[in-house]
């Protein structure tokens, strides 16, 4: 390794790096503005400026930009000679000349870089009186608050949203010292990663418009590491929490990135970052609530809905626990439905109370039969499930039919980085390192191969070579010739024999020559990735790329990289719990069905799950119907808490500590920010308070019974499920005088908060799960232990500073060995291959004969998520209900852009705005994935529909309006 001296120390460093990234990872404070870890150097603030010395005998040496320099083995350095510090001090004056005196009132104050990088230079007094340069600030839509005058031109806004992650909407306008940085007229920022502005930019000219509606200072907030629930990527967080100062504030305020290498890095996508106020939400549950006598008018139930009052918690656990009795003594029958948005312990603890026989996923039978196709895939030695950073340096990626910019939105960012990689080629043949962004980005090279298979246009288009436009059975025949073409590589044949069109392939000639060559691409690439999901509800499209990637395995004789999209936090970690592959809703529905008609009595218990996002409303309703007793616990008033009999208020994802596992099968856990306000509580405990208030005794209720602690229900799940055996790593044990502090050794306000309520200080609460206080007391230092989420260093307070506790640069944050993981059997293709793939909903009767068009899901980042839609932000942003159809078919049908038509699906009837666009598939109409408004026909897709032009008639017959 190469050795450099600075200031006289001498430090054994990486060959290739630059100076800058050198000095930070060595401890070493060098102000800078414009570089960043994972987008390079650029040269463009001139303030990381050093020393570099000829040789030994040059006294006087030169001034170098340190992010430009790459370090020489035996080079000598300065950071601290005096021409570079006059120098760097004369920078940051003269960025400063314009910059407001706003530090008091500025929403940066505290967390700001230029606060940083300043006293870090010395500057401590503004010598310039003249007038200042103005600009207008933009409205850039609910999720960012725009500052222009704050700006120091750094560029790093631009980088990022343009270079990054591949906006078009956010652009350096002006020039000289007019420079601007926004949007060409006032709007909403369009990508799905603008909410990282607000960290990117260093001086607070971008800032969190949802924060500023509850603001504290970040020395104020009470953090824990968190993971996000918004889907399955499972990116890490750090939720921002503080108590309320006065009634209507909310203890939630914000959510950032925490640093994960192997997952999310720096990033997080605009769903995860703003779907936090779903838990400030004014349908949020605080009090347990039983089914009133009250009789609701039919036009107020809501279908089958209940009027509900509130009653005390021991009340409502006593109502639970005579249920459980009456299960215990034969008399009724329980059953319970878990969730994959809730973690392994609440399902865990659902599970063990009903018996493993009587607990459901609470998803479909085809959600089910997905997931365990994604399973099965993963547990094939042949397949290795990619980390992001693998992602980010695949040379050939295949994308069946899985829109991952609104599934696995960082999983996409990490496809746009992939896409450099060819100009990485060419930069190290040319020997430019490949921190050298702006030069990287110059490079000619060949596209690297992308090829994207599916229903419309994705927004990743414009990093992919190919893409393949068609219906899911269409894309299914793609990836089958892909396949083929594999296997006539494997053979030694040659491809242009083995794929010839006969007239009776679904594909062009053009397609069939594409397969040839995507096939070719990933057979001849040093890293292929192959990438499918869960999204477009297909299983043969999951089957498929499944069979790809064995047999580019088998072609390689080595495991190929696969990322495989689940829809939610918990999917893969929902699967594991089942005890057989049938239980989905649908079964559950046909027990209860069956025991209601032998008079059994039935109680139902729905643990956080919204059965009318899962089925069709009449089934829906109808295995509601069955029960004789509904208990939900969940979090927010949805259609199932409705019409619950009892309702319990459970802990949202930063209210408690719990495990989930995500799309690669890594298990994480999250931790408590805050305690709940109300008598809300984890799943769980309300599970074993009830067993506690009644006079079950078993095994099992005596098992239930002893759980204290979060990591007691760990144990038994480690210990009854061997796939789960690794989580007990993750478990930390509660020590005296080892508590991280949740708070900053400078929160302030602790004992003035509450003083207009009571004079005398509040004791704060205890945390019985995690060696965690609720204080200001406790380890600060994020070197220690990764369960300190609020970054900060001496004279690092924004989050910048997590370049402080990583093992170099882009590395791990602490070293911690191998990543938790499923302990599942490997099992070879034949396992899954042969797999009876039945009727996806109504695929097979989705014939276009007759006038229909087969109905697909399109899924959107703000909008498609169950919980982030009733965050306040995301769902102003939210577009209203649509039927997207391609040009042809709607000439076909009459039907115009931005007119209303009407969708038939059986007895369901909606009348949607049409969207006539080249960028979807003749033959299908798309449909927005999760939007309450069409839940009950998104649930069922892909599906046969009927669609016409608004007539007369449809008006004055009072159809569906969305």
């Amino acid at each position: 390794m190469p050795t450099i001296t600075v200031d006289g120390e001498d430090y054994e460093v990486e060959a290739g790096q630059n100076l800058l990234s050198i000095c930070l990872s060595r401890g070493i404070d060098l102000p800078y503005f414009c570089w960043h870890p994972a987008m390079g150097s650029v040269g463009a603030c001139r303030q990381c400026a050093v020393i570099e010395y000829e040789d030994d005998e040059d006294q006087q040496g030169r001034l170098v930009m340190s992010c430009m320099t790459e370090a020489r083995d035996g080079a000598r350095y300065s950071v601290d000679a005096q021409t570079a510090r006059e120098f760097r001090g004369g920078i940051i004056e003269n960025l400063m000349i314009n910059h407001p005196h706003d530090c008091p009132v500025c929403e940066e104050g505290g967390e700001c870089h230029l606060q940083d990088m300043t006293e870090m230079t010395g500057h401590t007094l503004r010598r310039y009186r003249g007038p200042k340069r103005t600009h207008r600030n933009q409205y850039l839509g609910p999720f960012i608050n725009h500052e222009m005058n704050r700006c120091i031109a750094c560029y790093r806004c631009t980088r990022f949203y343009r270079d990054y992650a591949g906006g078009t909407d956010l652009e350096a306008l002006g020039r000289n010292n007019q420079i601007y940085f926004g949007r060409r007229e006032d709007g909403r920022l369009l990508s799905g990663f603008s909410g990282n502005l607000v960290e990117v930019c260093p001086t607070g000219v971008f800032t969190d418009k949802t924060f500023s509606r509850h603001y504290v200072r970040k020395w104020d907030q009470q953090m824990a590491p968190s993971v996000c629930e918004h889907c399955g990527v499972g990116c890490n967080t750090a939720p921002a929490a503080r108590q309320p100062g006065s009634p209507g504030d909310p203890w939630l305020r914000r959510v950032t990135n925490l640093y994960k290498r192997d997952i999310n890095g720096y990033f997080l996508c605009d769903r995860g970052r703003f779907g936090y106020e779903y838990a400030n939400s004014p349908a949020r549950l605080t009090q347990v609530m039983e089914r009133d006598n009250i009789e609701l008018i039919g036009s107020s139930s809501g279908g089958g809905a209940l009027s509900h009052r509130q009653i005390a918690p021991a009340d409502g656990v006593e109502a639970f626990a005579r249920h459980l009795e009456d299960h215990g003594t034969g008399k009724h029958l329980l059953l319970g439905v878990g969730s994959p948005r809730s973690s392994l312990e609440n399902n865990f603890a659902l599970r063990t109370l009903t018996g493993a026989e009587q607990f459901y996923a609470g998803v479909s039978a085809v959600d089910l039969q997905l997931l365990q196709l994604v399973n099965s895939i993963q547990c094939d030695e042949r397949i290795r499930s990619a980390t992001t950073p693998e992602v980010e340096q695949a040379d050939a990626i295949l994308i069946l039919g899985e829109d991952i910019d609104n599934t696995a939105a960082r999983i996409a960012l990490a496809v746009r980085q992939a896409a450099q990689n060819q100009r990485r080629r060419q930069a190290e043949k040319l020997k430019i390192p490949d921190w050298q962004d702006a030069a990287l980005r110059q490079l000619p090279a060949a596209p690297v191969p992308i090829v994207f298979a599916g229903c419309e246009i994705p927004a990743l288009a414009d990093c992919c070579s190919d893409h393949v436009i068609g219906t899911p059975d269409a894309l299914v025949s793609f990836g089958e010739a892909v396949l083929e073409a594999i296997g006539a590589s494997r053979g030694g044949t040659d491809q242009g024999d083995t794929l010839t069109d006969t007239g009776d392939s679904p594909l062009s000639r053009d397609y069939l020559q594409l397969a040839r060559d995507t096939a070719r691409a990933l057979v001849d690439a040093e890293r292929p990735l192959v990438i499918s999901g869960c999204g477009a509800q297909h299983p043969g499209l999951l089957r498929t790329a499944g069979l790809i990637a064995t047999a580019l395995a088998e072609e390689r004789d080595e495991p190929v990289n696969t990322y495989l999209s689940c829809p939610e936090v918990n999917s893969l970690g929902l699967l594991q719990i089942l005890s057989s592959a049938d239980q989905h809703l649908e079964r559950a529905g046909s027990i209860m069905a069956d025991a209601r008609k032998r008079g059994i009595p039935v109680t139902l218990v729905v643990l956080e799950n919204d059965l009318f996002r899962r089925l069709p409303q009449n089934q829906a309703q109808e295995i509601l119907s069955s029960a004789d007793t509904v208990i939900a616990l969940d979090h927010l008033l949805n259609d199932t808490t409705r019409r619950a009999h009892l309702v319990f208020p459970t802990a949202a994802t930063p209210e408690y500590q719990g495990t989930v596992i995500n799309s690669s099968g890594r298990a994480q856990r999250h931790y408590c920010v805050y305690e709940g306000i109300g008598f809300i509580q984890e799943s769980w405990r309300w599970l074993a308070d009830a067993i506690s208030a009644s006079n079950l005794h078993s095994d099992t209720a005596d098992l239930v019974r002893s759980w204290q602690h979060s990591d007691d229900v760990s144990a038994a799940l480690a210990e009854a499920l061997p796939v789960f055996a690794e989580i007990r790593r993750l478990m930390v044990s509660l020590r005296d005088n080892f508590n991280v502090a949740r708070q900053s050794h400078r929160a302030s306000g602790r004992t003035a908060i509450s003083a207009e309520r009571r004079v005398a200080e509040e004791p704060p609460p205890e945390d019985t799960d995690a060696p965690l206080s609720f204080t200001m007391e406790g380890v600060h230092d994020p070197a220690k232990t990764t369960l300190q989420a609020v970054i900060r260093a001496p004279g690092w307070t924004s989050n910048q500073s997590i370049h402080k506790y990583l093992q170099g640069l882009n590395g791990l944050r602490v070293e911690r060995g191998a990543p938790t993981l499923l302990q599942r059997p490997q099992k070879p293709v034949p396992r899954w291959q042969s797999v009876e793939l039945h009727a996806c909903g109504n695929a097979t009767n989705g014939s276009t004969t007759s006038g229909r068009l087969l109905a697909v899901p399109l899924h959107r980042l703000l909008g498609s998520g169950e919980l982030s839609s009733s965050a306040e932000g995301i769902a102003s942003a939210i577009e209203p209900p649509f039927a997207k159809l391609h040009p042809t078919d709607a000439a076909q049908r009459g039907i115009h852009h931005g007119e209303q038509l009407v969708l038939n699906l059986g007895e369901t009837r909606r009348q949607l705005h049409a969207r006539v666009d080249f960028e979807i598939s003749p033959g299908v109409v798309g449909l927005p994935c999760g939007f309450p408004e069409l839940a009950d026909i998104t649930v069922r897709l892909p599906v046969a529909v009927h669609i016409k032009p608004v007539t007369a008639s449809d008006h004055t017959a009072g159809g569906d309006e969305p």
